[in-house]
């Protein structure tokens, strides 16, 4: 028990304790690769910010092209004051039926201008990019609509995108051509969600790739652009990002230093209560030990008694024997080997109310002396068969006292029981009553191993068994010494034990005369 229990202390070093004190030592050395590893851990959350961004541009301009299919007519027609255009930065929208060959031009920022201008940009995207509708009409046959960039273009000092994607209209596909204005769709429709991300601990800007010309900034930039990646729908768009007050090199020192004060803290409280810790593991070690003990213990415990009735049954069952003597002693062996049976089970539901606090003692005037003849009536055959030898010595004219006869029963069976376990070498063991003062008392006494001085203190605790010597290969549940002592103290009576080493113990049970439980 105890190498295990320092097993499990070592354990709880080696994984709580010294893994802390490495890393506290670890973090102290190893600030670089520290600042190394959160830079890449920061970078992975700004990637994860842009991926953000560039799925709520395709969301928009994909929900623009809903709105869209749902108010184009069969002819092309298109309300073109339609208010959820006014803010969708979309400069120029080019519709062509391609059941029908026919195309639409609609303006939706600034005048009207030339239709042929418009679908001539059209080609000659096209004609860059032959596959084109191929793609896009197989995409929406597999029921997936793609959103295309392709190419920019300028217009009125206005950089515009070129999107292109096939809608339904009625059973006709119309392949659509979408000029952006980057800048309209920066400020209008990217700023707010850039605001929301950034909320003051970032700075999120837009800029064109091929210049150092921003397109919006949600804060006024004063360091350097960490991270930059472009956006799907616009490539020539950069989104970067950067942080509003801290460098990497700031964040790193930072988490850092709040790593090792965590780290001093935690091993501060850890040394504090380790002791708290050995303690608590022990007694769990123990009680898991203990428990299991039991189970065994009382399992060995009822066998005994079990094989007993079996064995004498079935010869009385079979009629295997030769005289009415026979089949008399067989029964009463039966008899008291039940009674043997009763009282461990009773041990174990005693001690069941005891740790229940429900234990209830009916106390009545008792005479010790017949009781102690009783308990050898039924126990004599259990002694005598375990090849020990007794004695009685009843003091004459005993006072009755008051206290409850079945507890002080199984008080004197549970003695006379460890009597018989614990004395493997000298077989006697002798049952005395007497009075003395106001008491009356009644001792068991055996020439076994003993008990050492320091641990006598101890025998009465539930479970608990001495460990020296020979004492782990006897079988018991550790329940007897603590149900004597439970039922002495609770008649206001007292124990006393004399007790040597590889000599014997005796056990007395004292009663007071003026207490009446």
């Amino acid at each position: 028990m105890k190498s295990a229990t320092n097993r499990l202390i070592g354990t709880v070093i080696g994984t709580i304790l010294l893994p802390l004190i490495i890393y506290s030592v670890y973090e102290i050395s190893s600030v670089k690769e520290d600042e190394e590893m959160i830079e890449k851990v920061y970078r992975d959350q700004l990637d994860a910010i842009i991926f953000s961004i560039n799925q709520f541009s395709n969301d928009n301009i994909s929900g623009l092209l809903d709105k869209i299919q749902n108010g184009l007519k069969g002819d092309l027609s298109f309300n073109e004051s339609e208010p959820y255009l006014d803010y969708s930065s979309i400069h120029t929208l080019v519709f062509e039926d391609l059941t029908n060959s026919k195309t639409k031009v609609v303006r939706i920022i600034g005048d009207t201008t030339d239709h042929v201008e418009w679908k001539h940009l059209q080609d000659s995207i096209l004609l860059a990019n032959p596959d084109l509708k191929t793609q896009l009409i197989r995409y929406k046959e597999g029921g997936y609509r793609k959103i295309a960039p392709k190419g920019t273009i300028s217009e009125a000092n206005d950089r515009m995108q070129v999107v292109h994607a096939v809608i339904d209209n009625g059973d006709h596909n119309v392949f659509i051509t979408a000029f952006i204005s980057i800048a309209g769709f920066a400020n209008n429709v990217l700023a707010p969600k850039l605001q929301q991300i950034a909320e003051g601990d970032l700075i999120i800007t837009l800029g064109y790739r091929d210049s150092d010309q921003y397109v919006y900034v949600t804060d006024s930039l004063n360091k350097e652009v960490m991270l930059s990646k472009s956006m799907w729908l616009i490539p020539s768009l950069d989104v970067g990002i950067s942080s509003s007050n801290k460098t990497v090199s700031e964040l790193v020192a930072e988490r850092t230093q709040y790593n090792l004060i965590a780290a001093f803290i935690l091993i501060f409280l850890l040394v504090f209560g380790f002791s708290l810790v050995i303690r608590n593991i022990r007694r769990e070690v123990n009680l898991a030990q203990t428990k299991a003990d039991f189970v065994s213990n009382v399992s060995h415990e009822l066998r005994t008694p079990l094989s007993l009735i079996s064995m004498f049954a079935e010869t009385l069952m079979l009629n295997r024997f030769n005289s009415e003597e026979k089949r008399k002693e067989y029964e009463e062996i039966i008899f008291k080997e039940t009674n043997r049976l009763t009282n461990i089970v009773n041990k174990i539901l005693n001690f069941s109310q005891i740790e229940a606090e429900k234990r209830i003692y009916n106390p009545s005037s008792v005479n010790m002396n017949n009781l102690v003849k009783e308990l050898m009536h039924d126990y004599s055959y259990h002694i005598e068969r375990n090849g020990f030898e007794y004695s009685v010595n009843l003091y004459p004219e005993l006072p009755i006292v008051q206290v409850d006869k079945e507890a002080l029963y199984e008080a004197l069976v549970n003695l006379v029981d460890n009597s018989i376990k614990y004395s493997p070498n000298e077989k006697f063991i002798s049952i005395e009553t007497s009075t003395r003062d106001n008491a009356v008392w009644v001792e068991v006494a055996d020439r076994g191993m003993g008990i050492p001085t320091d641990r006598i203190h101890q025998i009465f605790d539930k479970f608990y068994r001495v460990t020296e010597g020979n004492v782990q290969t006897t079988r018991g549940a550790g329940l007897g010494l603590a149900l004597v002592s439970h039922i002495v103290d609770s008649h206001g009576g007292d124990i006393e034990v004399d007790s040597t080493p590889g000599k014997g113990s005796k056990f007395r049970l004292v009663f007071y005369l003026d207490n009446h439980g």
